[in-house]
């Protein structure tokens, strides 16, 4: 009670205007399927029969989750996650890197199950503690809102740009904040803010000093409230719903399996701001068939790929173009994924771009059994907001033996050994989707969620 914010106990956060008469909705999902691909046949196995339990929490249908406008009192913002009254703010993804350093700093069993029971018992006292902050008082005050670092364009994209959507008619010209920890903020961060919030640009700044306000606006993400407290608006919804999501998004203990199934409303809002800014003529000169390339000398952390040559020719043969999307302007990305029908890439945060993929276009990710046990279900939120058709090929780990320990993250992420049966999948998937295959997808292989 004194570590986390609890919105059915603690004040300090205001909605801007009337209060929301939503939470969370029902939305289309993405087409999600997996694919075992390694060449050893064992660790093939293994990586099907986690691909069917992963399988098994999905639906046909995913959640929206509501982000809005709010006012904060007595908010520190740093090192990319808020406190008010130096309680720390279960906000969105800053709220589960919360969440994830608390489990880490106390994982011993007893206190994580302290912490789940004191939000239970904060959850029983009923609906949020969320009053209203009068809209036009609050157009006066500046903003604030976190990243988590100036490099990751995953987290960039995903967590914080779409947040600046909720204030492209605000009728302010208050400035707006935005929170990092110290280190630069890489060039592409800018670019895209400036590219599809060009209203919003003179306004911004990036902070990396931690910044104190007495009141200031910032974007809540409903998504920890979900299991923080019980609400007749959002009961009703999960009362419509598969059975076997409500246990999952009262549970406190499951957040990180929640967001599986959910994705922010701000990262609608940005897909729909950076479409709005495609020129209207289209882009019939991008490339219909794409192989994402990663160029590992402008910074990007270098991960590699071998043993691919062998699928890049197979693909070039079919009329794949490789494009580096790290040596394109903000549109052009936009343009490259939303034109494209098939895009394939190694896991990697370019795979972010799916936000903006063209409804029933395919994405096929190329990932590890690393991925699979450590990162799966990052792009799903992704894949989700668009409605894109979303496959994953779990290929061999660079350097490691099939029947090694497979490293966990915080030995590093490792590349990524492109084999035969990988290179069958991906290919297979491309004939499917092309109308060329000789016949059916063969198992092993498990379509998740949606219709194709």
């Amino acid at each position: 009670m004194d570590i986390l914010h609890m919105p059915a106990v603690h004040p300090g956060l205001s909605y801007v205007g009337d209060p929301p008469d939503w939470i969370i909705r029902p939305a289309k999902a993405a087409a999600v399927r997996l694919f075992a691909g390694s060449d050893d046949p064992a660790l093939c196995a293994r990586q099907h029969a986690m691909l069917v339990r992963q399988g098994r929490m999905m639906t046909e249908n995913v959640l929206e989750i509501l982000s809005a406008p709010v006012v904060l009192e007595n908010a520190r913002f740093e090192r990319g996650m808020v406190q008010l009254a130096n309680r720390f703010w279960l906000n969105g993804a800053s709220g589960s890197r919360v969440r994830t350093q608390f489990a880490t700093a106390n994982d011993e069993r007893w206190r994580l199950e302290r912490l789940n029971r004191a939000i239970r018992r904060t959850r029983a006292k009923g609906p949020a503690r969320i009053g209203t902050h009068d809209a036009a008082e609050a157009a006066k005050l500046g903003v604030a809102i976190e990243l988590k670092n100036g490099f990751n364009y995953y987290h960039f994209s995903t967590e914080t740009l779409g947040s600046l959507a909720h204030f492209l008619n605000d009728g302010s010209t208050a400035p707006i904040r935005i929170h990092l920890p110290s280190g630069k903020v890489k060039s592409f961060i800018r670019r895209f803010v400036a590219t599809i919030f060009p209203s919003l640009a003179d306004r911004i700044t990036f902070e990396r000093a931690a910044g104190d306000y007495d009141r200031v606006r910032s974007v809540y993400s409903h998504q920890h409230l979900l299991y923080a407290v019980r609400d007749p608006m959002i009961d009703a919804v999960l009362a419509g719903v598969d059975p076997r999501w409500p246990p999952v998004l009262r549970d406190p203990s499951r957040f990180k399996q929640a967001a599986k199934f959910t994705y922010d409303s701000s990262l609608r809002l940005l897909r729909e701001a950076a479409l709005a800014q495609l020129p209207r003529a289209g882009h019939s000169s991008t490339p219909r068939l794409i192989w994402m390339g990663r160029d590992e000398g402008q910074g990007a952390r270098v991960r590699g790929i071998e043993g691919h040559k062998p699928l890049l020719e197979e693909l070039a043969a079919l009329g794949f173009e490789q494009v580096a999307f790290e040596h394109l302007s903000p549109l052009e990305q936009v343009a490259a994924m939303n034109g494209a029908d098939i895009v394939i890439a190694p896991h990697g945060a370019g795979l972010a771009n799916m936000i903006y993929a063209r409804p029933g276009a395919t994405v096929i990710e190329i990932g590890t059994r690393q991925t699979q046990l450590h990162r799966w279900g990052d792009f799903l939120k992704c894949a989700h907001v668009s409605r894109c058709n979303y496959d994953t090929v779990f290929a061999d780990i660079e350097g490691v033996d099939a029947d090694a320990r497979v490293p966990a993250m915080s030995d590093g992420h490792r590349g990524i050994r492109v084999g035969r049966n990988a290179t069958d999948r991906v290919i297979a998937i491309v004939g499917e989707v092309l109308g060329r295959a000789s016949a059916p997808l063969e198992a092993p292989q498990h379509r998740m969620t949606g219709t194709r």
